[in-house]
């Protein structure tokens, strides 16, 4: 199970201009400040290095309340490691579409799957052959860690209630 907020979305920058390190923020509907994002990895080849924003008007149409409630239990402070991160440009080392995945310390797995014309590339990406896919042993790696955190949740909380 991930968090999947894309329908909230109303904005965000993230900057991957520092190896190993991805920043910035999002904003969300039901949430009345921006999220912080302070994590390890680096965007697919398609842009790694570079500086995205994305956007979106989808989360207008939803409720305010149900979003609040959505949001309630996220937190404005993510760090973690980063996914899957990829405008879905060539080369095509994930998928054809924007997606942006992270695995939160406090929120878990959490995903936003873009549109192509939601997301803006504003600083120019290394050059794709100048760097090597991202390691899927350690994609590989931060999905069982993220799996292992929920079993040992699931296993605590039925030793608590017998």
């Amino acid at each position: 199970m991930a968090w999947r907020p894309t329908h909230l979305i109303i904005e965000g920058e993230l900057d991957n201009t520092v190896r190993d390190k991805i920043t910035g923020f999002m904003r969300f509907y039901g949430l009345d400040e921006p999220v912080k994002f302070e994590l390890e990895g680096n965007f697919h080849r398609d842009i790694r290095g570079s500086k995205i924003r994305f956007s979106s008007d989808d989360y207008m149409s939803e409720d305010e309340n149900e979003a609040k409630e959505y949001m309630s239990c996220f937190t404005l402070e993510q760090t973690g490691n980063g996914g899957d991160i990829t405008a879905g440009r060539a080369p095509f080392d994930y998928g054809k579409y924007p997606y942006i995945e992270w695995f939160s310390d406090q929120n878990g797995r959490c995903v936003l799957e873009l549109e192509p014309e939601q997301i803006e590339i504003l600083t120019k990406p290394i050059p794709y052959i100048e760097s090597d896919p991202i390691d899927r042993k350690e994609q590989h790696e931060n999905m069982t860690n993220f799996l292992n955190q929920i079993m040992n949740i699931d296993k605590k909380n039925k030793g608590e209630n017998n």
